[in-house]
């Protein structure tokens, strides 16, 4: 009987590339030295996991994906089947102009697995549970009060359109609870156009609603242990405020992993660009 030889992947590395989508990833797995495939696949860590264990098997298994939509569960689930991930920013991937021209799922997580073999690729931070959660609540109220300015503005519209003004001499500013009852007698005049401002008007009384009850919640969650104190300290700088803080909080995260103001800066934004060449800047 002919004996059978499995090929050893022991203190071997695989690299592999990911492009994750909703509904399947693209997967291209290199070797040291050669491609071995590129497929589709399920949205699974654990298919993922058995097929690489199953093909190298002893081997050290390391990936990479680009951050976007699917957040960071995809890498949690990675790291539970024994996969070193990391996760890049998109624009930071290096890209060749012929790449850029063709740009495919097949290209794509093959341009990935390649920059990781040949460690061109830094891994962005990645939050604690707990900070992601957080973190969300917080965007949350900042997307439902653009939906409140939204509606008002819809609502200005409605108006200017049919040439009607809301003298502020005798309502006082803007959306307080005077100006939004003189409005309602105003539209009364008007026969449909009362039916539109008044849907409007209830959507916008809703979307109040709903921020006054998330700020209530990010008040409660400023109040635990591991926030209490930093916003307590946060809160002596003139200007901010709990929700402020809490912004601060949940989107820089532990300020230990900036090392260097310039860091800090880098991590907001406010670096400026620059391009020179010779003589011109």
């Amino acid at each position: 009987m002919r004996e059978v030889r499995k090929i050893s992947f022991k203190e071997k590395s695989i690299f592999i590339g990911i492009d994750v989508h909703k509904k399947s990833w693209k997967v291209c797995i290199l070797c040291e030295g050669t491609e071995h495939k590129v497929y589709s696949q399920d949205c699974s860590a654990e298919v993922l996991g058995k097929y690489l264990r199953r093909n190298f098997p002893g081997a050290k298994y390391n990936s990479v994906y680009e951050a976007g939509f699917c957040g960071f569960w995809v890498h949690e689930a990675l790291k539970s089947e024994g996969i070193d991930n990391i996760v890049v920013n998109p624009a930071d991937v290096p890209t060749t102009d012929k790449e850029k021209k063709r740009k495919t799922d097949g290209v794509d997580c093959r341009k990935l697995a390649r920059s990781l073999r040949n460690g061109d690729l830094s891994s962005i931070h990645i939050p604690g549970r707990y900070k992601q959660e957080d973190r969300s609540l917080v965007r949350l109220r900042t997307l439902m009060v653009k939906d409140q300015t939204r509606s008002k503005n819809r609502i200005k519209s409605a108006l200017s359109c049919f040439g009607i003004i809301i003298p502020e001499e005798k309502v006082g500013s803007h959306w307080s609870k005077k100006y939004i009852e003189f409005l309602r007698q105003e539209i009364t005049k008007v026969s449909t156009l009362s039916e539109t401002i008044e849907v409007l008007l209830i959507k916008l009384e809703n979307e109040r609603g709903m921020v006054a009850d998330v700020t209530k919640r990010i008040r409660r969650l400023s109040l635990e242990p591991r926030y209490l104190n930093k916003v307590e300290k946060l809160r002596t700088i003139p200007g901010i405020s709990i929700l402020t803080a809490m912004t601060i909080l949940t989107e820089f995260g532990d300020f230990e992993k900036y090392h260097s103001l310039d860091k800090l800066v880098s991590f907001v934004g406010l670096t400026p660009n620059e391009r020179s060449s010779g003589d011109t800047e």
